[in-house]
C-alpha cells in the first residue's frame, strides 16, 4: 500500500465547495403591499386578507361611530331650531350649518389622503398636498380629489424622495462636504494677530 493513502488530507486538498447561486439568496424586492400581496399563494392571500381585516374593523367601526355621531348632532340642532324661539333657531340652524360644514371637509380630506397615497405622493408631502389642494380647489364636481389635475399643476408633489443633499461616504460621491462656516470670534482674532 502506498503511504499517501493512510495520510489524511489537508483542507487545501479536498474538494472546493460549490460555488453559491447569488440569485437564490437574494430577496425580491415590491413596489408596495399590493405588489407584494398579488405575487403571493392564495392561502398566503386569504390568511393576510384576514389578518387585515381583523386588525382593521375597530378602526372602520370607531370611524363610523365618530361620524354618525357628528351627523345626530347636527339632526338634533335642526330638530331644537324647530320647537325654538326665532332668536335661538337661527343660531341652532348656524351650529347646524357649521357642523355639516365640518363633516364635508373632515370626508374631503379623507378622501384626498386615501387618493393621494394610492396616486403616489410620498407620505412626507401629504399634508402640504392636501393645504394646496384645498386651497387651490382641486376637486372635482361631486367633491373629490382631483388628482390628475393636481398631478398636472405640480408634477413635484408626486416625485420621489431626493437623496439626501450632503453626500455621505458610500454614496459614490467625490466631492467632499463643505468646511464648517467660520466662527466669527475666532476669525477677529486671527486677524487682530495678523494671522489668516
Amino acid at each position: 500500500m502506498a503511504e499517501d493513502d493512510k495520510t489524511p488530507k489537508t483542507s487545501s486538498e479536498e474538494a472546493p465547495p460549490a460555488p453559491k447561486d447569488d440569485k437564490a439568496d437574494e430577496k425580491p424586492t415590491f413596489k408596495d403591499y399590493d405588489a407584494w400581496l398579488a405575487a403571493q399563494d392564495e392561502g398566503t392571500k386569504a390568511l393576510v386578507s384576514d389578518l387585515y381585516e381583523k386588525k382593521t374593523a375597530g378602526l372602520k367601526s370607531a370611524l363610523d361611530k365618530e361620524r354618525d355621531k357628528a351627523s345626530d348632532a347636527a339632526k338634533q340642532l335642526r330638530d331644537l331650531a324647530k320647537t325654538a324661539d326665532a332668536e335661538t333657531a337661527d343660531k341652532l340652524n348656524k351650529l347646524a350649518t357649521e357642523k355639516d360644514a365640518e363633516i364635508e371637509s373632515a370626508r374631503r380630506e379623507t378622501a384626498f389622503y386615501r387618493d393621494a397615497a394610492a396616486a403616489g405622493i410620498p407620505g412626507d408631502r401629504l399634508a402640504r398636498a392636501w393645504l394646496i389642494c384645498s386651497n387651490g380647489d382641486f376637486f372635482t364636481k361631486r367633491g373629490e380629489p382631483d388628482m390628475a389635475a393636481l398631478k398636472a399643476e405640480l408634477p413635484e408633489l408626486f416625485a420621489a424622495p431626493a437623496s439626501p443633499s450632503r453626500p455621505t461616504a458610500g454614496r459614490g460621491t467625490t466631492t467632499p462636504p463643505a468646511p464648517p462656516p467660520e466662527d466669527p470670534i475666532r476669525a477677529a482674532v486671527r486677524r487682530q494677530r495678523g494671522q489668516k
